[in-house]
């Protein structure tokens, strides 16, 4: 259908004249749909304002309109369909990638055959992230890969770095996504999970974040996610009325429990497929660390410091910077004027041996500015690479309220 309905588009008239005005319809590069004027030859950056109203130049923008609706809903879909294991036939895959924007999201991707083959699809062959090519026949079936199967193949590093070196900007989190497993505890309690009690949530946040995510509320249950294919459902208990203005107080998560849609037994862990896990638990990180009740951020959940440990230890090796060492949930760094410590989950900084420096953050200047490879941009993420950056080369800084903080006689 999206196929269908882009087809129609493009073969319509993408080009308006208006004296010496050119208005042309165009995807860049990304996929997204855009106007492109040229005035005499010479690209303006908008639409002369007495053009605007012309019916030719009303309907390239609504062409416009459709194909970045197009662009936003793929992205998604393509998203859900990595959660839920959705299967390509190879005549599909070959279909998808004629679509001029579905395509821009899908070369991004990384897929994963029913023999286990992994790699980037390109015309007929997946291409690993050793640059090696796997030839395909049309009997084989595609979904897109998730971090599971990367981590379980021991291909996760190759792609991360191939990301890095090639500054591959994915449509959403897929080689850098966070990965949940089941901790000793969980799988020691065979079916009930902890890993999140004793957090505070704001409800209406909550709810509005994991309806998002497919998370539906039972009058009598909570909230809940139902895996139909798998046979299972989630449920997330709280000791909560999600349906009060809740003012007393706010809910307490306690448990997070998989039952079976036949018998209602609880299910192990062990049993739930890993991708399903990962991605529930998932969604409950978000949900701890967005909707907590209080100004301050729990520590950030050890998957996102680890993935944040990666993308640091690749961006040092881009830049060649050899003074930084990642112990654990810090970045330790040597640099010529004092030692630092920055801290992968808070992004705060200390001088060695301990005193608190501080820095604050400008987020809209690192937008862009730092190159993360996938769309969705993490400002804390952001925050802490520049700040390992900068006193990485401390002897560079200039700005003064931070040089009169680093402390000497520590040097």
């Amino acid at each position: 259908m999206e196929t269908k309905q882009v087809q129609n588009i493009l073969s319509k008239e993408t080009e308006v004249v208006l004296d010496d005005v050119t208005v042309s319809l165009v995807i860049n590069k990304e996929g997204k749909a855009d106007l492109v004027t040229y005035k005499a030859g010479k690209e303006l950056k908008s639409v002369p304002p007495k053009y605007k109203k012309d019916k030719g130049i009303l309907e390239l923008t609504n062409y416009r309109k459709t194909m970045r609706e197009q662009w936003t809903r793929s992205r998604k879909g393509l998203e859900e369909s990595m959660i839920r294991g959705d299967e390509f036939l190879f005549a599909e895959m070959q279909n998808l990638f004629e679509h001029p924007i579905i395509s821009k999201h899908l070369e991004k991707l990384v897929f994963i055959s029913n023999d286990n083959q992994i790699g980037f699809y390109v015309d007929g062959s997946l291409v690993t992230g050793l640059g090696e090519m796997i030839s395909l026949n049309e009997k084989q079936t595609f979904r897109i890969a998730h971090c599971f199967d990367l981590h379980k193949n021991n291909v996760w590093v190759d792609y991360q770095k191939y990301c890095f070196d090639n500054k591959l900007q994915q449509p959403f989190k897929q080689v850098f996504r966070e990965l949940y497993a089941p901790t000793p505890d969980e799988l020691k309690e065979k079916s009930i999970s902890r890993r999140y009690a004793g957090h505070q949530v704001q409800p209406n946040q909550t709810l509005a974040l994991l309806k998002t995510r497919g998370w539906k509320v039972d009058y009598e249950e909570g909230l809940q996610k139902v895996f139909h294919k798998e046979g299972y459902q989630v449920k997330m208990y709280a000791m909560a009325d999600w349906f009060s203005p809740a003012d007393v107080e706010a809910p307490t998560l306690e448990t997070i429990e998989f039952h079976s849609l036949k018998d209602y037994k609880n299910i192990a862990f062990e049993d739930i497929n890993p991708r399903i896990f990962s991605e529930v638990m998932r969604d409950i990180d978000l949900v701890v660390s967005v909707a907590h009740v209080g100004g301050v951020d729990p520590e950030a959940s050890h998957s996102s410091i680890e993935m944040r440990g990666v993308l640091l230890r690749e961006t040092l090796r881009l830049f060649k910077v050899k003074n930084v060492e990642i112990k654990e949930n810090h970045a330790i760094i040597k640099g010529k004027l004092a030692d630092y410590s920055v801290h992968l989950g808070s992004a705060v900084v200390h001088q060695l041996p301990g005193k608190y420096l501080s820095v604050l953050p400008i987020h809209s200047q690192h937008r862009g500015r730092l190159f993360l490879p996938f769309a969705d941009e993490d400002p804390k993420s952001a925050e802490v690479m520049s700040k390992v950056l900068l006193f990485a080369k401390d002897d560079e800084i200039q700005d003064p309220t931070i040089l009169s903080q680093i402390d000497k006689t520590y040097a």
